[in-house]
């Protein structure tokens, strides 16, 4: 109950449940037009500018000052449909609508389904694409480094203080280097983490986080070697957050890596939390005057892309193996492999295919063209 799921679905639930009241209507007697109704009241939170087609700022994912009309975002309505057909389901609709009966689960009706592909089929024609988080490079994560070892450096400094900084710079190197999610990071416990027998780096294996739960013994293992860059090396910003918290009394060896501290300088056995994250990221970044909206989840993306443009991978089966994506396309999505190699790669040689341009005409009118060949029976 205390998942941030449970508190989102609870939360629309209450949002629904008013919304339905207003019309003195019971959730029992809802129609799957009430549903779309919903949504199209739902549609005065928006955020997302549907540019016309003759708008100078067409194709523009920044905020910009004209008349075209504004959105929730497809993929928010996405959402927001399948959390109704889950809360649907939960109180006993079934997940499916019966056109026949009319009855069923309102949410996974045809009306809302079209509503949702109308939705889909404006925004693309208004160039709206779905957000990525914008990638953080190790340029970033080197400036930040090196601004909290001169902060490290200073002699006013609080143990929490210190604390706090060998933390984030031990968890935004191992969070650029594993690609990570944020969430997960921060559950990462000490007895998940190995040294290699060589000494040359770090082995980690999940258990538990977002889409860790215990399913068919999913885990997410991947190995973290040291880098000649010292400034970036996650392995040496770990055992460098060991030793200090050693050196302080502070026990890492069992629980969580990365903990949060109390006012007084109490080390707390309690995982960092996404906004405290959040929070200190954006604190580096504006303080180094280089902050453009990244997120902790940037690091994922800036990892993957990093990957595939370095030559680290040869495919995106490597790319899913060390992150820990379980399907193709969330890795697609942010590596780009397909856009920043693939592509690449083909544009090249279709560049170079204009001096076999008599060649391929002819090897398609002898192989391919069928209207000019002759009857084999005549």
């Amino acid at each position: 109950m205390s998942s941030p799921g449970f508190k989102k679905k609870n939360s629309l639930l209450e949002v629904f449940s008013k919304f339905l009241k207003s019309f003195s209507l019971p959730l029992a007697k809802c129609t799957p037009n009430d549903v779309r109704r919903f949504l199209v009241w739902k549609d005065s939170k928006r955020k997302t500018i549907v540019h016309n087609l003759s708008c100078p700022f067409l194709g523009s994912k920044t905020n910009v000052e004209c008349n075209c009309p504004k959105r929730l975002a497809s993929g928010t309505v996405d959402c927001i449909i399948q959390q109704l057909i889950q809360i649907f389901d939960e109180q006993g609709f079934g997940r499916y609508w019966d056109i026949i009966s009319g009855t069923g689960n309102p949410a996974a009706s045809p009306l809302v389904k079209e509503y949702l592909k109308l939705i889909r089929e404006e925004q693309a024609k208004a160039h709206v694409l779905p957000k990525q988080a914008k990638p953080i490079f190790l340029s970033k994560v080197r400036a930040i480094a090196l601004f909290i070892d001169r902060e490290l450096k200073r002699d006013d400094l609080h143990v929490r203080e210190r604390y706090v900084l060998f933390r984030d710079q031990t968890w935004l190197k191992l969070q650029f280097f594993t690609g990570d999610r944020a969430t997960d990071l921060f559950l990462v416990v000490a007895q998940e983490v190995k040294c290699l027998a060589d000494g040359s780096g770090l082995v980690f294996k999940h258990t538990f986080g977002k889409t860790l739960r215990g399913d068919k013994s999913k885990s997410n293992s991947f190995v973290i070697k040291k880098c000649t860059d010292p400034v970036v090396c996650p392995v040496k910003g770990l055992l460098d957050f060991v030793r200090f918290a050693k050196s302080h009394n502070v026990d890492l060896s069992k629980g969580y890596s990365f903990r949060t501290v109390a006012e007084c300088g109490r080390v707390l056995d309690k995982n960092v939390s996404y906004s405290v994250v959040y929070e200190r990221l954006r604190y580096y970044l504006s303080t180094l005057r280089i902050y453009e909206g990244e997120t902790p989840h940037s690091f994922r993306s800036g990892c993957a892309i990093t990957m595939t443009l370095s030559g680290s991978v040869e495919n995106v089966d490597q790319v899913m193996n060390h992150v820990g994506w379980f399907g193709k396309s969330s890795a697609e999505y942010y590596c780009r492999m397909s856009t920043l190699v693939d592509s690449g790669v083909v544009a090249s040689k279709l560049a170079e295919s204009v001096y076999q341009a008599d060649v391929v005409e002819r090897e398609y009118k002898e192989k391919a063209d069928y209207s000019g060949l002759k009857n084999a029976f005549y």
